[in-house]
């Protein structure tokens, strides 16, 4: 369909073309039925979205999970909008199948001809070669797709932001979970590695660690992994999407016993939830939003571990399914799920054999935490060696995104520019551990054992610290990356690539690589994990804290009244019974004129005392109110601006004290 029909508009984004491999085989069956997803904006009298910053500088305690009404009302879907998308599609005659608020989805169902026709659009079926999995070697593949685009009728424009589902080809690649037999001289445990690497020693008990799955396995395999290691078998629900389900059949890779076996082992007492879905955009949109948003029956999960990423390089994937993907990880973010992805097997060139590096989605996301590969030798009790996975069987992904920038929380680390054509953007991986097929894991499979190997059994292991690290805080950590860059090196082995691989740069590709050197490097980001440090960092960044509110600022001729309010949290904890404030007027910025620095400031303080035996026994918000006159002597006070600060202190009864302080600038003018 060359032209946009009346009363249509295009939807950005959305357009699919054949690969350069495929060829047409006809136009597709017009009585063929299939469901799409399609993807609503969030509602515009909405709650503004926390940047990274926030995640920060709020701690967990203040930014619990919320019910998918709760989630809906703040950040969601509108009703209206939700309402007018079901009328248009149910008047084209298509089945609504499921409608979410908090997802911003609406799942209808048809046939290719009602689809075309309420989509504007043309289904054709087509045959490609595509890669996939650990080898590069092309299969054939037949799908129903687009040429062009998706067109919505223009009373939707705005409201619908993505349709996912019309498109039916692959669009996953599954990093490695070696298929060759174990190096069994140099093989390692997930608990040989989680002593190596100082996991802290924490019970995950109450944790539900989530697993992407596109692939099938076998309990008795889950069973014979933890009975050889003397662990307890996790407890393992499967939950199904788009009528994916554990199916083990002949060309079934072990990448979903791997996934299962060494992030549970990484994290004994946790549960595993593992999402089936299908290999498609749609089954990505679907099983993401059904992880964050969960059904009534379904198990909430705290971390979400994929060892997949799209086919295409993310300067290459198609804007709307990144957007629409994107917002669910920063959903993910909001509701307290840390989301652990691979950043994939083959270095810098990522498959795709243009000469240039590429990073893979959704690696390189902002909102989720980026895992890269090493390789582990020379174990010696708890000594060892460790360099930057790049050798006979794969390389860790790495490098600069070029469709995200570079975030906030990476602007003090040393991301490079591309080596394609210096741009800066999000630097990929975050963090890394143990990757290569020579220091892999023993994983039984199907009646037999392969290797457990790859960034797909880096990005597990991490999912299973921060289930450890969820447990001993006693709340979810979430979206943890502010917080790493944070902390930098401190809480890392540095890969520093003095010794081994110097760079993600695989042999035989022209593509350039990323080096390796101190601090944060597009091979290992901040290296692997010192797990206990990690735990005592992330504790002092989020320690019990008060923070100070100004408010009602009231400007006179001859002096300026505000409230202060003082916001603590979690007394239970704290014992709290007295919060002091202490003020000083500190003068100026340097770059603003001031007529005079003379003033004085009074306070009335009213203090809160509380008692052992009135603490409340949840957690909960206190405040005290202070109010606060600044009075200057000068009789003109017009551009006269003065900088007070104020520091409030909390100390507990236990003599523990946590102090914070805030600045107002006064700028009076005469009235």
């Amino acid at each position: 369909m060359s032209s946009i029909p009346q009363g249509y508009r295009r939807l950005q984004g959305s357009e699919r073309r054949p690969s350069p491999s495929a060829k047409a085989l006809g136009i597709a069956n017009p009585n063929e039925s299939f469901a799409v997803t399609i993807v609503l904006r969030r509602r515009l009298n909405g709650a503004p979205l926390p940047d990274h910053d926030f995640f920060l500088n709020t701690p967990p305690s203040q930014r619990q999970r919320m019910s998918s009404s709760e989630f809906a009302v703040l950040y969601g879907a509108s009703n209206e909008d939700i309402d007018k998308v079901i009328k248009f599609v149910t008047a084209h005659h298509l089945t609504v199948v499921d409608a979410h608020a908090a997802r911003r989805t609406v799942i209808v169902s048809g046939t290719v001809q009602r689809m075309e026709s309420f989509f504007a659009t043309r289904l054709g079926r087509f045959e490609h070669q595509i890669v996939r999995g650990a080898t590069d070697q092309p299969t054939k593949e037949r799908y129903r797709g687009l040429d062009g685009f998706i067109h919505i009728p223009e009373d939707l424009e705005g409201i619908i932001v993505g349709v996912f589902g019309l498109d039916n080809r692959t669009v996953t690649i599954r990093n490695r979970s070696n298929d060759d037999d174990p190096p069994n001289t140099t093989s390692l445990t997930v608990p040989q590695v989680t002593s190596l690497y100082d996991f802290p020693d924490q019970s995950a008990s109450g944790q539900t660690i989530a697993i992407f799955s596109l692939s099938g396995y076998k309990t008795e395999d889950i069973t014979t992994y933890f009975n050889d290691l003397g662990l307890d078998v996790p407890t393992v629900k499967d939950i199904d999407i788009d009528g994916a389900t554990n199916t083990v059949t002949s060309k079934t890779t072990p990448e979903t016993t791997m996934d299962i076996c060494v992030s549970a082992s990484a994290a004994p007492g946790a549960s595993v939830a593992v999402y089936f879905t299908q290999d498609t955009e749609k089954g990505w949109v679907d099983l993401i939003g059904r992880a964050v948003h969960p059904n009534c029956d379904d198990p909430v999960c705290s971390v979400l571990s994929s060892s997949y990423y799209e086919y295409n390089g993310d300067d290459k994937a198609s804007s709307d399914f990144i957007h629409a993907v994107s917002s669910a990880f920063r959903d993910a973010a909001l509701q307290g799920v840390t989301v652990c992805i691979a950043s994939g097997d083959r270095g810098s060139y990522s498959k795709i054999k243009d000469g240039k590096a590429h990073v893979q989605y959704p690696a390189s996301d902002p909102w989720v935490l980026t895992v890269g590969g090493t390789t582990i030798g020379n174990v010696n009790g708890s000594s060892y060696d460790e360099y930057v996975w790049n050798d006979d069987r794969g390389a860790t992904g790495g490098g600069v995104s070029a469709y995200f920038p570079l975030p906030s929380y990476q602007s003090s680390a040393t991301v490079p520019v591309s080596v394609n054509d210096q741009s800066k953007g999000r630097g990929v991986p975050d963090v890394a551990a143990n990757s290569s097929p020579h220091s892999g894991y023993v994983i039984p499979f199907n009646g037999g054992s392969r290797t457990g190997a790859g960034t797909s059994a880096a990005a597990p292991l991490w999912a299973g610290l921060i289930a450890r690290i969820n447990a001993a805080m006693g709340e979810n950590i979430g979206y943890i990356n502010p917080a790493l860059y944070a902390l930098g090196s401190s809480v890392f082995n540095d890969i520093d690539g003095s010794e081994g691989p110097k760079n993600n740069k695989v042999e035989g590709e022209s593509a350039p690589g990323y080096p390796a050197h101190s601090g944060w490097d597009a091979c290992t980001g901040w290296g692997s994990p010192k797990g206990s440090a990690l735990l005592d960092g992330l504790a002092q960044i989020f320690a019990k804290r008060c923070t100070i509110v100004l408010q009602n600022q009231i400007i006179q001729s001859n002096s300026t009244t505000f409230s202060v309010q003082v916001d603590g949290f979690r007394p239970a904890d704290f014992g709290i019974h007295h919060g002091p404030v202490i003020m000083s007027s500190i003068g100026p910025p340097i770059t603003l004129p001031i007529v005079s620095q003379t003033g004085s400031i009074s306070c009335e303080l009213e203090e809160l005392d509380v008692q052992d035996t009135t603490l409340p026994p949840t957690p909960q918000r206190f405040t005290w109110v202070y109010s606060l006159t600044y009075t200057s002597t000068v009789i003109n006070l017009q551009a006269d601006p003065i900088m007070i600060q104020i520091s409030a202190t909390v100390t507990s009864l236990e003599g523990e004290s946590v102090s914070t302080q805030a600045c107002v600038l006064l700028l009076c003018e005469s009235i």
